[in-house]
């Protein structure tokens, strides 16, 4: 799967705006009654537009999952981030969602 996200920083960074994109691979469990619950990783990469700009690697882990009836699936991930500019440093992400599925 591909994703991507927008959103605006909540850290100390004023008027920060937050894009990125990931490739996504599952590993479905087999042990689930109604609908579907996989374990997913993946590698991406983001930007931070400021006045600082950041542009960085993305290692998503999470959990989803699809419900049978409907094309959606809820979502919790945590995301260690290796920022490359303006600095080499380590930082970190986490996201609780929904996606639509086509």
């Amino acid at each position: 799967a591909f994703d991507v996200g927008a959103a605006w920083s909540l850290s100390d960074r004023d008027e920060a705006i937050h894009l990125h994109a990931d490739y996504l691979l599952h590993s479905w469990f087999d042990d689930i009654e109604q609908g579907r619950l996989a374990f997913y990783y993946g590698l991406g990469g983001r930007i931070i537009f400021s006045d600082d700009a950041n542009a960085g690697i993305r290692v998503p882990l999470g959990l989803n999952y699809v419900f049978e009836t409907a094309p959606f699936d809820i979502f919790v991930e945590a995301v260690p981030i290796l920022d490359l500019t303006p600095d080499t440093e380590f930082a970190g992400n986490g996201a609780v969602g929904i996606r639509y599925y086509f």
